[in-house]
């Protein structure tokens, strides 16, 4: 590696301090960090310049290097600016048909070094699950001391960009090079680090084969991180967490479980059941914000389970219909409405027949919030559309005529808009 090539690279190193920037109050500080993050821009430049030279010739290792002090700018960090962003990515380019040899030698030399010194208490060295965890039940405590690699803020977009070049045949022999990294990002105790491994997690499982989750017992790890990431409530990441948790634990369960077996209906409810219904509604009512994810991240999981939803009707309904009957003023209510209506009229669909018990109860609900919407005289073209979707879908799946005929008879020009044209349509 040339001396210029190499002062380059040790220039785009991002700053330790970058790690904990939101606790950084130093004026002095926050400047030098700026003027960090301006000068790194240009080096990215002068970088693909050196690149795009005819007849470049770089060794595995130097290539590696590269590929990591580039692959620090490709995401939505704090050091990372739109220029930077789209430099490097231009850099990554010159890489996109690594063979299999090269994502070796990064993920051995420039990967593995920053995650050894803090091994995953539940994995082996092969990256399969131990059955019990290395070091007892205190080895947790051990697994979060001196976590090098978050001295190398840049680390986590490395193993992202690794993950999205992994070939699907190639995870069996790299797989005691991928999961250890993947683990220690998920099992982190800060949710933003959580975050991030739930998103390269989701990466991984589009390529991963499903029969070597089972054979080693991660599928088994990755549920069990999943599920620990509904439990943080309390974070500023918890809304985005709900969400990619929620969608990640689904796309496993289906990747691994049969279609229709006992097992992936199981593990369907117990995502249901205790991670949102018993965990999330159940703690954070005091959070609009985290129930509002959740709503918005239960559609796929509700259409997935369709009939088997009714073991869970009655609590459904009794939460995705409390919402409509509110009258306390919140900014989020209206989007929390128009979610819970969009699940309602899912199960409306997914469990026709047991909804005619429910009928009276979901259109006393609805019609409480048109009267209360069209009170107010606030314009809510989603929650208008979303009442009034609701109430067709209701329609349509039991007998509504006298029901709807009543609410015209006792206001015509308020419920009009609701269930009119539903009526003059029978």
């Amino acid at each position: 590696m040339s001396e210029n090539l190499e002062l380059l690279l040790h220039n785009l190193r991002v700053p330790t301090d970058y790690a904990r920037i939101q606790h950084i109050t130093e004026d002095s500080a926050l400047v030098h960090l700026d003027e960090w993050k301006d000068s790194a821009e240009r080096v990215l430049t002068e970088l693909e310049l050196i690149l795009n030279q005819k007849n470049l010739e770089l060794s595995l290792t130097s290539q590696a290097d590269v590929i990591q002090a580039a692959a620090s700018f490709d995401g939505q960090d704090s050091w990372v600016t739109p220029i930077g962003r789209t430099t490097a990515q231009g850099i990554l380019r010159h890489f996109d048909d690594l063979p299999q040899s090269q994502l070796t030698q990064i993920l051995n030399h420039n990967v593995k070094p920053l995650f050894q010194f803090n091994p995953h208490p539940n994995l082996n060295a092969s990256g399969r699950k131990l059955p019990r965890p290395a070091g007892g039940p205190m080895a947790t405590h051990d697994f979060y001391d001196d976590q090098m690699w978050k001295a190398a803020p840049g680390v986590v977009n490395l193993v992202s960009w690794c993950i999205r070049h992994v070939h699907r045949d190639w995870y069996e022999t790299l797989w005691h090079l991928v999961i250890p990294p993947v683990m220690a990002l998920l099992d982190d105790f800060e949710a933003h680090n959580k975050l991030r491994g739930v998103g390269i997690v989701s990466e991984m499982l589009r390529e991963v084969p499903s029969q070597l989750l089972r054979r080693t017992g991660v599928d088994g790890l990755i549920r069990s991180s999943l599920n620990t990431c509904l439990t943080h409530l309390n974070d500023t990441e918890a809304p985005q967490l709900i969400e990619a948790a929620v969608d990640a634990y689904l796309t496993l369960t289906l990747l691994t479980t049969e279609v229709g077996s006992s097992e992936q209906f199981d593990q369907l409810c117990a995502l249901l059941g205790e991670g949102v219904i018993r965990g999330i509604w159940l703690y954070a009512s005091d959070r609009p914000d985290v129930v509002l994810a959740s709503l918005r991240a239960l559609p796929p999981l509700l259409r997935t389970l369709k009939i088997g939803n009714a073991r869970f009707l009655k609590v459904l309904i009794t939460q995705l219909l409390h919402p409509l009957k509110t009258n306390v003023a919140s900014p989020w209510l209206d989007d929390i409405q128009i979610a819970s209506l969009r699940l309602l009229s899912i199960l409306i669909e997914e469990c026709a027949p047991c909804i005619p018990r429910w009928k009276t109860t979901i259109l006393d609900a609805v019609a409480r919030c048109w009267v209360t919407l069209k009170d107010s005289g606030k314009t809510c073209p989603g929650l208008n559309s979303a009442l009034r979707h609701t109430c067709n879908l209701l329609g349509q799946c039991v007998m509504m005529e006298n029901e709807y005929r009543q609410l015209l008879e006792m206001d015509e020009k308020m419920f009009e808009g609701l269930v009119g044209s539903e009526e003059k349509s029978r």
